[in-house]
């Protein structure tokens, strides 16, 4: 089963937020509040974001976030690496792991075509 986190779930939002907001300066209380989820643990993905050139801030009294590049050159697997470490994780992708369960070809593949189709969506393909 795929499952984002909610690290990479509050990313999104945020993303899709300042997407539709244009070059116009989103405040991360305004993203919290419509989708209802904590101001706070937004704040710390949205320096995340900031730290990697997704996003950029203003402060001030007109201040907040706006998307560092055009949505349409971000990419949503980046975006997920770098809030996650990549789209799927675990042992079987591991270097050296020795697999007991004999399908490690098979999560391998579907690691491979998932960071495929997700590699070429960006965050203007992001709708609701």
């Amino acid at each position: 089963m795929f499952r984002l986190s909610q690290k990479s779930d509050y990313g999104l939002m945020l993303l899709f937020a300042l997407k539709k907001a244009t070059s116009k300066p989103v405040s991360i209380s305004q993203v919290a509040k419509k989708n209802k989820i904590s101001a706070k643990f937004l704040a710390q993905v949205a320096n995340e974001l900031k730290k990697a050139g997704i996003v950029a801030s203003k402060e001030g009294v007109n201040g907040g976030y706006t998307l560092a590049k055009p949505a349409k050159e971000i990419k949503v697997l980046d975006v997920l690496t770098v809030l996650d470490g990549g789209l799927v994780k675990g042992e079987c992708f591991e270097d050296g792991h020795e697999c007991n369960c004999g399908a490690r070809d098979i999560w391998l593949s579907m690691k491979e075509q998932m960071e495929e189709v997700v590699g070429k969506k960006t965050v203007a393909d992001l709708v609701l």
